[in-house]
């Protein structure tokens, strides 16, 4: 899988997969009790998410930790340094961590991508895996097609289809492994008889570049991955962001609205005359303090600036889709990702994110003269 191929996938996923009603819990843990039952979706965001009783919906989780020992009936959406599926899945799965472990069920795709991928002996994917990783072992049971991108991948278990691995530095066929179609294989040398004796269909091997195009293939994976962890820690910050100023945002949102033009230009008028009159403060003993702190909130100010551009996107991507009064979590989760993807276009994309960063930077500007322009109003009366 390319990474434009994986960068719309999650933009499609994100866009026609956000519900009409859901719920949202921004706390230290969220919890499905075992033997409870949640009805409708749930967007999870916290230190850690367990499901262990059985959601009737989709779950989308930000959050350090995400276990799932019970079971979800619909999509599982997640991004997480930790993340163990033990229970069943009734649908898709789409998951980003540094380490991912799956032994339950996952009764449609699953879309992973991580530095330490594995899928236990009881694991059962009932349709296509896509996996991208440092180290990707499939040692349980895949019913449809396997695609594998790592520097290590390792089958021990049955794949009903046909399996295309990248350019590993090394591929691992045991004895146990069994592949019921043809095996595509990019590698330096090819596997042996006795490996190959696994494959019920033909295998094709292609002789990797030890110069520029491996170390290219080896960037194109990694890049993957790196756009994946942007994007959700991203998402998480948006959505932190709904959670702790749900009242603030729609109005720096509609700023955003409003006054493109202006705010814009208010935008990159701040970018060239914050940083400077704070190097100019840090030039005395006494402004030294105040000019890092100046450079510190404004670093900030950027990184929200998207975010809220990435708010009003994700409502107007939702309205054309028809529904117009989706919740804040889910129009900064559909814009985050819409954002990130459009800022991996060549040159466009880096358009995009200086105008983004401008725009959101402008709108905080324009509300907070309104704020000001409101309060002395009042106080005059």
């Amino acid at each position: 899988m390319t990474q434009r191929e994986t960068v719309w996938l999650f933009l499609v996923v994100a866009v026609v997969a956000v519900p009409a009603t859901s719920y949202a819990q921004a706390q230290a843990r969220v919890r499905v009790e075992r033997g409870s039952v949640h009805q409708g979706d749930l967007y999870a965001f916290g230190e850690r998410v367990d499901i262990d009783g059985r959601l009737d919906g989709d779950l989308l989780a930000l959050a350090r930790q995400v276990n799932v020992d019970g079971q979800i009936e619909g999509d599982f959406f997640a991004a997480a340094d930790s993340i163990n599926i033990r229970g069943d899945i009734g649908d898709s799965t789409r998951i980003s961590g540094n380490k991912v472990y799956v032994d339950g069920t996952i009764d449609g795709d699953l879309f992973v991508a991580g530095n330490d991928v594995r899928l236990g002996e009881t694991s059962k994917i009932g349709n296509s895996l896509r996996a991208v990783g440092r180290i990707v072992e499939i040692a349980g049971t895949v019913d449809g097609d396997v695609a594998a991108y790592g520097a290590e991948v390792i089958i021990s278990g049955t794949v009903q289809g046909g399996v295309t691995i990248g350019a590993a530095e090394t591929i691992d066929l045991t004895p146990t492994a069994s592949i019921g179609g043809d095996l595509n294989y990019t590698a330096r040398t090819p596997l042996s008889p006795e490996a190959l004796a696994h494959v019920s269909g033909t295998a094709h091997f292609t002789e990797a570049n030890s110069g520029d195009e491996d170390d290219e293939a080896r960037i194109t994976t990694w890049s993957v991955v790196f756009w994946i962890w942007l994007t959700g820690a991203a998402l998480l910050s948006g959505l932190l962001l709904v959670a702790l100023f749900r009242r603030l945002v729609p109005s720096l949102v509609s700023a955003v609205k409003g006054q493109a033009v202006i705010g814009t230009l208010l935008g990159f008028g701040a970018v060239l005359a914050v940083p400077a009159a704070a190097i100019v403060a840090m030039v005395t003993l006494v402004g030294l303090p105040v000019g890092v702190a100046a450079l510190l909130l404004f670093a900030v100010a950027l990184y929200i600036a998207k975010l809220l551009v990435a708010a009003w996107a994700g409502g107007q991507v939702l309205a054309l889709a028809g529904r117009p009064n989706a919740s804040p979590y889910a129009t900064m989760a559909v814009g985050v990702v819409l954002l990130y993807a459009l800022f991996t276009i060549p040159y466009l994309g880096g358009l995009v994110y200086l105008i983004a960063t401008w725009l959101g930077l402008g709108a905080m500007i324009l509300a907070g003269r309104q704020y000001l322009q409101t309060r002395a109003a009042s106080s005059k009366s």
